[in-house]
This record gives C-alpha cells, structure tokens and sequence, in this order.
C-alpha cells in the first residue's frame, strides 16, 4: 500500500509541475496569430515535447487532447463556430464588462483547469487517508485530522451531482421551499418548525442542485468505519465533493444579465486565482508544489480554512 501511494503522490506532483495552462496558453497563440483554420490543426503540429518555464512536456498532443472541446471555443474568433449557449456575461472586479476575447479565454480557462485539478485532487487525496469531506462538524474523526475543539459550524455540505445521488440511501427532500433557497442562504429552510440542519443527514435539492448535508455528529454513510475509506472512491473525480484546490478564475455572481436575442444570461467576475482549503492534508504537505502550478498557470494562489 505504501508503494502505491508514493506513486500516486509522484504522479500528483508531477502533474503540478506540469499544469495544463501553459500548453493552452500556447496553443491559443498559435491559433490566433497562425493559418491555422481550427484548433485541431495546431495540435497536429505539436507532436515533439515542448519545454515551458523548465517544465518539459513530452507529447504536448496527447496531454492536451482531453481539453480539445474546450479549446475548439477559440474558433469563435476567427472562424463559423458560434459562442457556446451557455456562454456567460462577464466582468471585471470594477464590475465593467469584459472584452469579448479577454472572457472567452477565461471560461476556457475556468473550465480546463476544473477537469484538470478534478484529476490532481483524486490522486493526491485517496493517500492521505483523510475523512474531513466526510463528516459533519464533531463527527468523532476531527481529532485524527488535528481538531481537538468544537467546531463553529453547524453541517458540511458535499455538493452531488444528479446522477450521484442513487450512491446514497438517504431521505431526499425535494420540495418548492428547498429548491428556492440554497444550504448557505441567510433563511434556513425549515422542516417540522426546526432548521434542515438540526435534523439526521439527508439528501437536499436545492436551488443550485443536489447536496448532501452532514449535521454535527454525522458521517456520510459511504465512510467504511473499519477502514476509514470511502466506498465509492473509486467513482472519483465526479463523486461527492468539489476538490481541496479549485479553480477561481472567475466567480458567479447572483446577477443575470440580458443577450442581445433576450436571454438572460448568468454574469461571474473575473478572478484568476485558484483556491486551495487548508484544512486538506495534501494542500499543507504541498504548498510550495501548489504555488509554483499557480505561478506557472498565471494565476494568483489563494489558501483559506474552510472547517473552524
């Protein structure tokens, strides 16, 4: 076991050495400055290993194919391909909007660096041996993690996709009143006169999606208690939760704003950060590898606690 989670940490390490954005990055410029009629083209021509800031690259092809449809959203600019449906309005921190090309290269980026780090995470997590994403504010593992204090929240809340859910036999609330607020809005749904998290873990749909919603005291029920391993691990980087490092390149925001065909559309602000929780072993055991990916990613790193 020990052999396998020093090769999942050298993998991990290795991937933060070697961020996908430079690559990107490149490929954005060549596109955009090139003959290059679309995007696979450039990537035709990358097929010898490329060297980035002392970062080596071998087969810069094959490590960017899995972002090919994110990236062919750059043929916007100088070919038919129209912007994506779900295409946002963004703007900066002056709340001004964004040129056309400055936000098409931040969604992209937004989104690359989700599938990316969706990928670091589960590498770097499972070694740890970690349950903090697991359980609820004084489950009884927190001393393991270094909490040797009552914890100020009430619950944890670990974001599911739909199709996750069936993962979990657990009561569901799903009703007109939980799917007009969300865990976190100042009013607490309600349930039986009590807050929703004064009552046992159960599955929430809420306005922005599923949820599962851990009170003190409670552990997800797909926690192996002789083990202290997730059972469903191995369904990871979709299940459960959002990664310990996450992008924040840009932020949605509670505004919508309207096309120019009447959509209304979701309006983020541009960020450029990334966001590491502090809580999570990996992310202390491995800041500088951390830093340096953000640096080399041009992006600023950002760490905060999450659990208190």
């Amino acid at each position: 076991m020990n052999t396998e989670n020093n090769t999942n940490r050298n993998k991990g390490i290795r991937r933060l050495e070697h961020p996908i954005l430079p690559l990107v990055d490149m490929v954005q410029f060549l596109y955009l400055t090139g003959s290059f009629e679309t995007i696979a083209k450039v990537l035709d021509e990358m097929n010898e290993s490329i060297e980035i800031k002392g970062s080596v690259y071998e087969n810069p092809r094959q490590l960017l194919a899995p972002y090919m449809e994110m990236m062919q959203d750059f043929e916007v600019v100088k070919g038919p391909r129209k912007l994506p449906y779900t295409f946002p309005f963004i703007v900066n921190e002056k709340q001004e909007p964004q040129a056309k090309l400055k936000s098409l290269e931040l969604w992209i980026k937004q989104r690359v660096l989700a599938k990316e780090l969706e990928e670091i995470n589960s590498i770097l997590c499972e070694p740890c041996g970690c349950v903090l994403c697991c359980t609820g504010p004084d489950s009884g593992f927190d001393e393991t993690a270094g909490y040797k204090k009552r914890m100020q929240q009430e619950f944890f809340e670990i974001p599911l996709l739909n199709e996750e859910i069936d993962l979990f036999e657990l009561q569901r609330v799903d009703n007109d009143e939980s799917r007009n607020l969300t865990a976190q809005s100042d009013t607490a749904l309600d349930i039986d006169g009590a807050p929703f998290y004064k009552h046992d873990m159960a599955l929430y749909h809420w306005q922005n999606g599923w949820s599962l919603i851990l009170p003190r005291g409670s552990v997800c029920p797909q926690l192996a208690t002789e083990t202290k391993r997730c059972r469903v691990y191995a369904k990871r980087p979709a299940v459960c939760r959002r990664p310990q490092i996450f992008p924040y390149i840009v932020e949605e925001l509670a505004e919508k704003a309207k096309r120019s065909d009447g959509k209304m559309i979701q309006v983020y602000m541009a960020r450029e950060k990334i966001l590491a929780v502090w809580d999570c072993p990996y992310v202390r055991q491995y800041y500088d590898e951390i830093v340096a990916y953000a640096e080399r990613s041009r992006v600023e790193p950002v760490f905060r606690k999450s659990k208190k």
